[in-house]
């Protein structure tokens, strides 16, 4: 099982339609997109096959080239640009195209590298999926767990929407807690005091303050 110290969960959730070009050369690998979102249980089993074929192979690596090889999947099973814009909510409309662009794009960096300096080592048993509820709206819930040594499991519920590329998580809710919630919270109250400009500048901190971070055992 995973031990805590390997694992450390924060709900900040990925992706979406932006391709942003990754700052870093990618090595060439096998994908770790290995399956479909063609229905919501694919979608999450997708991202946790991926997610472990990384820890399983190259756990030790650093967190730039991580990001490189877990920007596809994330792309894949997350819609980014969904969440971003719910997150800003009536904001969104008084941002220009470009600034909307811009905001995506940061808001993609943040996300991709949250995955690439949290989720190290992990095992073949930290992943399970409990419970999938589709409902008529073209909307699911999936319930699975994290589990980790010598501590309670991690509760995880996704929330996913079926667009036109398919099924797509566009919300996590962690041990209760909504990582949507906390995006709205967060981004409110930096443009309530400023501009789009000072929350890309924000994100883009984010991401420097999380690359600069090396798990236990990366290089």
């Amino acid at each position: 099982m995973t031990r805590m110290s390997d694992l450390v969960l924060l709900p900040l959730w990925v992706s979406g339609m932006l391709a942003t070009g990754c700052p870093w050369n990618a090595a060439a690998q096998e994908p770790l997109v290995q399956g479909s979102c063609a229905d919501p249980r694919a979608c999450i089993e997708t991202l946790h096959r991926g997610l472990l074929e990384l820890s399983r192979g190259e756990a030790g690596a650093g967190v730039e080239y991580r990001y490189a090889r877990l920007e596809p999947l994330i792309n894949a099973t997350h819609d980014l640009a969904f969440i971003a814009r719910v997150a800003v909510r009536r904001h969104w409309t008084e941002f220009s195209a470009e600034e909307q662009q811009a905001f995506v794009r940061a808001f993609t960096r943040m996300s991709v590298m949250t995955y690439a300096s949290r989720f190290v080592k992990l095992s073949e048993d930290t992943f399970r999926i409990l419970e999938v509820n589709e409902s008529a709206a073209d909307r699911a819930h999936v319930v699975a767990r994290i589990s980790r040594d010598s501590q309670p499991d991690i509760p995880m519920e996704y929330l996913l929407n079926d667009g036109a590329q398919g099924w797509r998580i566009v919300n996590v809710i962690a041990d209760g807690v909504s990582d949507l919630a906390l995006r709205r919270a967060e981004y409110q109250r930096v443009l309530a005091e400023g501009s789009v400009a000072d929350l890309i500048a924000e994100l883009e901190s984010q991401v420097e303050d999380l690359a600069s971070v090396r798990p236990p055992g990366t290089r």
